[in-house]
């Protein structure tokens, strides 16, 4: 429950950062419009996941890969 309000006071307080940041954002300099989600610290990121076969998992990690005949 700690949890859940330390998150929402970080919504509020990003969202209000957010609008100060946007109405004073040159954008000449800066084309890309801010998020509330720049401002936030519980916001993480997840990055991509990266798509490969299990051959080529295999190959990165030396190991050989034998597929079985199903």
């Amino acid at each position: 429950m700690v949890n859940a309000r330390r998150q929402h006071d970080w919504q509020l307080a990003s969202t209000l950062v957010w609008i100060t940041a946007e109405v004073n954002r040159d954008r000449k300099r800066r084309r890309k419009p801010f998020k509330p989600d720049d401002f936030n610290p519980c916001v993480t990121t997840r990055p991509a996941l990266a798509k490969a076969s299990v051959k080529q998992v295999a190959s990165l990690l030396g190991a050989k890969f034998h597929p079985s005949s199903n």
